[in-house]
């Protein structure tokens, strides 16, 4: 009887020491490790790190983010830090990024690594210069025209986001082809995304497509595929077609840094098309898909991990798709830049002799 103990306690152990054999160890979750395999992820994955760390004014490269022996992060990190310090102290490490699709999440907890460049923008202002304020029945979007000249049509698009997955909560683009058909009998068009925080890509081709006259490529993204800061899979060239009923007449694309992701995505499509005039601020510079990823210790992190180049190989990641030198326009105390789009419009909009 003794033996067949013996031998049971024999075979547990082998089998606990199998495990640690075929699964390894347990993995480390200290918070000096919970750092350092931050870290080594976003050296990893993220697809900007040259790019995002050549504005960075402390720190010369990612490496020296944790690595440098006198501001390095990983001189500040310490046994029995609290998680709280510790949330605090990985969000700072992401925040030298500066990349708006870059966050670090924890129950109750939300840190973005982008420092927001403040917009002077309001839709009260917009509204005063329309007729009837404008018209908001759908979704997302607000429409009219000038009080001032209402040969002009206006559309602001709010963002292009799908809030889940259901069918509804991507319909709501479709209304683009009532607002098109309202607006059909004008002369010009302002389509602004000002503040537009981006979304769901198909919907925003979708939206795009109702503005386009000839399918042109319009960019090229490429994921990441190896750990090399320069490994990446063969790009995917993006093409915008034309879809639906459509507006083709003389457009003004209105921009600022607000314009984020997915708009920037918008905006550049639309730059393909000649009867398209960009106007505004340069936008925002984050054209990565997001995507998230599970921490040890049950956090997780949002990464930046598709490297996005127009249809020549030029990036815009941190600095935004500017307008030409003769439409860059201003802010103003009365929303100097929707009146200089106003005033190219008519210019535009008047029939050619």
């Amino acid at each position: 009887m003794k033996s067949k103990k013996l031998l049971l306690i024999l075979f547990f152990l082998f089998l606990l020491s199998a495990c640690q054999i075929f699964l390894g160890p347990d993995p480390d979750d200290s918070p000096e490790a919970i750092l350092k395999n931050l870290w080594d992820d976003f050296d990893k994955i993220h697809a900007y790190l040259d790019i995002r760390m050549s504005h960075n004014q402390r720190f010369a490269n990612w490496h020296d983010v944790y690595h440098n022996k006198d501001i390095g992060y990983a001189q500040r990190v310490f046994p029995g830090i609290s998680e709280s310090s510790l949330f605090n102290l990985c969000a700072l490490m992401l925040r030298e990024l500066n990349d708006p699709h870059v966050g670090l999440f924890a129950p109750g907890k939300f840190a973005s690594s982008y420092t927001e460049a403040r917009e002077d923008f309001s839709l009260d202002r917009v509204r005063f210069n329309l007729n009837d304020g404008g018209n908001n029945n759908y979704r997302n979007f607000l429409y009219g025209t000038f009080i001032s000249d209402p040969s002009i049509g206006y559309i602001y698009i709010t963002s292009f986001v799908a809030e889940n997955f259901e069918p509804e909560h991507w319909d709501w683009g479709k209304a683009i082809t009532n607002i098109v058909n309202a607006l059909s009998d004008t002369d010009a068009l302002i389509l602004d995304i000002r503040n537009n925080r981006g979304g769901d890509f198909f919907i925003m081709e979708y939206i795009a497509s109702h503005f386009v006259s000839v399918p042109s490529d319009y960019l090229m993204s490429r994921i990441k595929n190896a750990p090399g800061h320069n490994e990446f899979y063969p790009p995917r060239i993006h093409t915008i077609r034309p879809g639906g009923i459509r507006y083709t007449k003389n457009i003004v694309l209105l921009t600022n840094k607000g314009t984020v992701s997915a708009a920037e995505w918008f905006t550049m499509a639309l730059r393909t098309q000649n009867h398209i005039t960009h106007v505004g601020t340069a936008t925002c510079g984050a054209f990565s898909v997001r995507i998230n990823r599970p921490m040890i210790n049950g956090w997780y992190y949002s990464i930046s991990s598709e490297r996005v180049t127009d249809m020549d190989g030029q990036i815009y990641e941190g600095t935004g798709v500017s307008p030409g030198k003769d439409f860059i326009f201003e802010y103003g105390n009365d929303d100097n830049q929707l009146m200089e789009a106003l005033n190219l419009a008519i210019e535009l909009g008047i029939p050619k002799t």
